[in-house]
């Protein structure tokens, strides 16, 4: 019966929930037991999903062979074939199959043994309703970045090529292009000063005061509104000096590559992150960093990159679509290590703009988005310097950055999206210093 599996006190009527975030097929079910099926059924459909049902691991087999499913629940004790050897037969077809197995016996060395096997979780029976339905989400959601790493992994590949040979067209043309580059620059930083908060705004306020100023002989009375606003933007103004100056630091100085383990560059990222809380919070967004599961060497100046990731989360948290998600991967490309960070466009007249002029964004002072004056605070560089100096930064790395407009097809709702993506050359061996 049911009742044997259930404390009856859990309700099985919570309200659908939405989620966009999650692979399209249905979930396949191997349990022999009717009332575990029913149950199991009932939580999948709890959350939205759709399910199958195969009461033992041949049947399931069977089953996975004529269609694809996004998540395996298996009970580990059947007739005919049991969940274990369901799952090694299912992995030599399916290496990245997502499996949660169900288990009566609540004992560590069990347990241990059954993660062994490279399942995602387990689930300990009588199921908990909560507990259940908690767990098969998670895991949805880690199909779901599953797939799009993989998904990365091959637009990179031919990104990559795709940008090598662009790269060397930009530098057979360098010279004889220098006169249009320094225009476009000149003609791209006189837009960028008169937009939003800044010097274009001081004039405009400036002019306003004078307009309205009241001579009281050696003293002029201003108003507060406009003094208010006029410190405001002087405030603006000095955190572009300061961007300007870093941009020159970083231009001048050595860049002292030291042999590093990627794990200790992925090790930076939650701090990071963890400067934007406040307009993450505000913006209701989910950010997923990527687990580490290999480690590689590269050749690393680790302030530097740091300031590059910064813009990088910078640039993606404040064209975030609201109540969205900015998901950062790890992939290994061609010889390349690359750290990916991916975000749902805002729906506005600015975004149809991208696609057309992807290859302009590294260039000094082009934007085609406004200021966000919300983000002024935490931006490094302004002035539309940011991904230039990103650009550069991997060129003194001896790497690249790309970044484009995508199609998250992922899901069952098309979505698009930018990819900001860092490449850098992995090393063969360990060394304590490389210059």
């Amino acid at each position: 019966m049911v009742e044997s599996n259930v404390n009856q006190n859990q309700s099985l009527k919570a309200p659908k929930k939405e989620h966009l975030r999650r692979p399209k097929e249905p979930i396949l079910i191997i349990e022999d037991k009717k009332e575990n099926q029913v149950l199991l059924e009932a939580i999948c459909k709890r959350i939205g999903m759709e399910t199958e049902i195969a009461e033992d691991g041949k049947v399931a087999l069977e089953m996975a062979m004529k269609r694809p499913y996004s998540l395996y629940l298996v009970d580990l004790m059947m007739p005919v074939l049991d969940g274990r050897s369901f799952i090694q037969e299912r992995k030599k077809l399916e290496p990245s199959a997502v499996f949660i197995v169900q288990t009566a016996i609540d004992q560590t060395e069990e347990i241990i043994e059954v993660m062994k096997m490279g399942v995602y979780d387990y689930l300990l029976k009588p199921l908990h309703i909560e507990i259940a339905a908690d767990r098969i989400e998670k895991a949805l959601e880690y199909v779901y970045l599953k797939r799009m790493e993989s998904l990365l992994m091959d637009e990179e590949s031919k990104e990559l090529k795709s940008q090598l040979e662009w790269l060397n067209y930009k530098e057979a043309h360098r010279k004889t292009n220098e006169i249009n580059s320094e225009l476009h620059s000149i003609l791209n930083l006189k837009t960028t000063l008169m937009q939003g908060s800044g010097l274009g705004a001081m004039s405009t306020i400036i002019d306003s005061i004078q307009q309205i100023k009241v001579d009281q002989g050696k003293d002029y009375s201003i108003n507060k509104e406009f003094w208010d606003l006029l410190f405001e933007n002087h405030e603006h103004n000095i955190a572009m000096m300061g961007g300007l100056d870093l941009a020159v630091g970083i231009i001048q100085n050595n860049t002292n590559l030291v042999r590093t383990s990627s794990e200790e560059l992925l090790g930076l990222l939650p701090s990071l992150i963890e400067t934007f809380r406040d307009e993450i919070a505000e913006r209701e967004l989910k950010v997923n960093l990527p687990v580490i599961k290999q480690s590689v060497y590269l050749d690393l100046d680790l302030e530097s990159i740091k300031v590059a990731i910064h813009e990088i989360f910078t640039n993606g948290l404040k064209y975030s679509k609201r109540k969205s998600h900015f998901d950062v991967f790890v992939t290994f490309v061609d010889g390349y290590f690359c750290l990916s960070a991916k975000n749902n466009i805002i729906d506005d007249e600015y975004a149809k703009q991208l696609a057309q002029f992807e290859k302009k964004l590294v260039e000094p002072f082009y934007r085609i988005h406004p200021p966000v004056e919300s983000f002024y605070s935490k931006e490094k560089f302004s002035l539309g310097l940011g991904l230039t100096m990103v650009d550069f930064i991997l060129h003194r790395h001896n790497g690249m950055f790309f970044i484009r407009n995508a199609i998250d097809h992922t899901t069952e709702v098309k979505a698009d999206c930018i990819i900001a993506e860092l490449f850098l050359p992995i090393q063969n061996d360990k060394e304590t210093n490389h210059e």
